[in-house]
């Protein structure tokens, strides 16, 4: 099965990809109405993703060129503000950003497998928002739990580190994902064993491009594959959202901790708390929890 996704954002490429190519579907990625054009001079998909504003203008239009007769099925990500055609025989439905994965995967699996087989298909690989909420936003903790997702409002990483040392000392495998440089934050965490994924800006030996959501989500995948009691931490996470989007970076973490592995992991993410609004925070504290120090 094949997907076309048109949308300007590398971040929403990146992760739209990721979710799909999961699932099993050939993944083409156009960032412009002009790219997606030629695009379809050589793939055919069975659906298609697009983006109802693209490069600062309407693409809604896309549609009068795509041939009515055609079996392609369109699924329109919105903002909500726009008004979207209602009697497109092409137009399959359209999804409200900040999505789920699930909202892709679901509506993917009814466009190119048909809904009564889609509705059968019921293992979810990836699900963003969970429903479990906390007690309160304001968990304290003077026990850190392995197996339990943290978030550490903080201007400059620092509680982080020690969390990371503590779960170290219980023999947890950890893996710290700094925007600081690599020996600046092992000495400053003190574990030899511990590895230490440095983030560049721009193209470094040894780093990883903090606009490259999707390979830093598959680095961050495998050492949780690989270990047995892994732990992720984010130390700094406003780099990164300064680098993609706020909400490519929120769907990377949810990705993470609600991911398909059976293996039990947490994920600590630091960050000052003036990064997110309030419902940015909400989504976050479905499935993590705010850690304190008391």
């Amino acid at each position: 099965m094949k997907v076309l996704v048109i949308d300007d954002n590398e971040a929403i490429q990146e992760i739209i990809a990721e979710i799909l190519s999961v699932d099993g579907y050939a993944t083409e990625i156009a960032g412009s109405i002009e790219e997606a054009r030629s695009k379809l001079t050589s793939f055919i998909p069975d659906a298609i993703l697009l983006d109802s504003v693209v490069n600062g203008e309407s693409s809604l239009p896309f549609l009068d060129e795509l041939d009515p007769k055609s079996e392609v099925k369109v699924l329109i990500l919105t903002s909500g503000k726009e008004i979207l055609p209602k009697d497109s025989p092409l137009v399959y439905g359209h999804i409200q950003k900040p999505f789920k994965s699930t909202d892709i995967i679901d509506n993917v699996r009814g466009m190119t497998l048909g809904e009564a087989a889609a509705a059968r298909k019921k293992k979810i690989k990836f699900r963003l928002f969970g429903n479990r909420k906390p007690e309160s936003e304001d968990v304290r903790e003077t026990e850190i739990n392995f197996g339990r997702s943290y978030i550490v409002f903080e201007n400059e990483p620092s509680l982080v580190y020690a969390m990371a040392h503590t779960l170290q000392s219980r023999d947890c495998d950890v893996m710290v994902i700094t925007s600081e440089g690599v020996k600046y934050v092992n000495d400053k965490i003190g574990g030899d064993t511990m590895r230490i994924l440095g983030m560049s800006p721009r193209l470094k030996a040894g780093y990883v491009e903090m606009s490259k959501l999707g390979t830093l989500m598959a680095n961050a995948v495998e050492f949780m594959d690989q270990n047995a009691k892994p732990v992720v931490v984010f130390d700094n996470l406003q780099p990164l959202i300064e680098a993609n989007s706020l909400n490519g970076v929120l769907t990377m973490i949810y990705q993470l901790i609600n991911g398909d592995s059976k293996k039990t992991s947490s994920i600590i993410i630091s960050a000052p708390e003036s990064s997110f609004t309030d419902k940015d925070k909400d989504l976050l504290l479905r499935n993590m929890e705010i850690y304190k120090e008391t």
